[in-house]
């Protein structure tokens, strides 16, 4: 054998056994949170928001929130497949940006993982993601009519919620089951929410995003009610929605004051 090939695999030896031998020496969920005080945090609110999403009717049996790891910034802790409502501390799973769950983790996971790995995969700014189907927003991916900011609690809207069309982005077949259930979809449906912090899934949902557990659960509370709002409102005539200079007013004013409802929504759980 050539010299030059042995050292090339030498090369290669040293690499892959560095791999593996971080790959061995990874740490679980558990030992993150005994080690790390905001890995703790992080997850301590997650399972808090779990059961304020179903309390407050985001989410039922259905629907699933995640957060960004606040120590490595390309993963994200989410629960195993469970319903909000049930969720604890010893349920939550690490997940990379491929929708895989590290720390050879096999319990079964949500099918719909790929949302959040799609959007933490393309937005470095997301912190955490919702993903929920509350009744009142499905309409707005149903009609031309765009879920827009009618009140300063949804400002965030900006000038309307976008659309995942799943269609576009399924291959070889458009006709899916309307999950978002791979690689691909999730990729597609961030491409979709580009910028924006909410995007309905036509015929199935809707995501919504932020830079704390606690703002996503803020906008996602407050985007079904403005769905609610504005279904109401159009039924009286056209409603007047904000302008996008008091959407980015309002949006930075109240956003300064989120703890509020949090903390309600905390003592309401006890």
């Amino acid at each position: 054998m050539r010299k030059d090939n042995i050292h090339l695999l030498a090369i290669l030896f040293f690499t892959l056994l560095i791999f593996f031998n971080l790959q061995a020496h990874a740490l679980s969920v558990k030992e993150q949170m005994a080690t790390d005080p905001a890995v703790k945090t992080a997850i301590e609110e997650l399972v808090l928001a779990n059961h304020i999403l179903y309390d407050q009717g985001v989410v039922d049996g259905y629907g699933h929130i995640s957060v960004r790891n606040p120590s490595n910034l390309k993963t994200f802790f989410l629960s195993r497949s469970v319903a909000p409502s049930m969720v604890k501390v010893e349920d939550i799973i690490e997940f990379d940006f491929d929708g895989k769950a590290l720390n050879n983790d096999a319990r079964t996971p949500y099918g719909e993982r790929f949302i959040h790995s799609g959007i933490y995969k393309l937005r470095a700014d997301v912190k955490s993601v919702v993903h929920g189907h509350a009744g009142a927003v499905l309409p707005f991916g149903l009609t031309d009519t765009r879920l827009r900011p009618v009140y300063h609690m949804s400002s965030f809207l900006g000038a309307g919620a976008p659309i995942f069309e799943i269609r576009k982005y399924a291959k070889p077949d458009p006709d899916t089951d309307m999950f978002v259930s791979n690689v691909d979809l999730g990729e597609g449906l961030a491409s979709a929410l580009g910028k924006d912090d909410f995007v309905i899934l036509r015929g199935h949902g809707y995501a919504t995003t932020a830079d704390s557990v606690r703002k996503v659960v803020f906008r996602s509370v407050y985007a079904v009610q403005n769905a609610l709002i504005q279904s109401e409102a159009m039924k009286m005539g056209n409603p007047i929605y904000l302008t996008p200079e008091e959407s980015r007013k309002a949006k930075e004013t109240i956003e300064k004051t989120i703890n509020r409802p949090w903390d309600l929504w905390v003592e309401r759980l006890k």
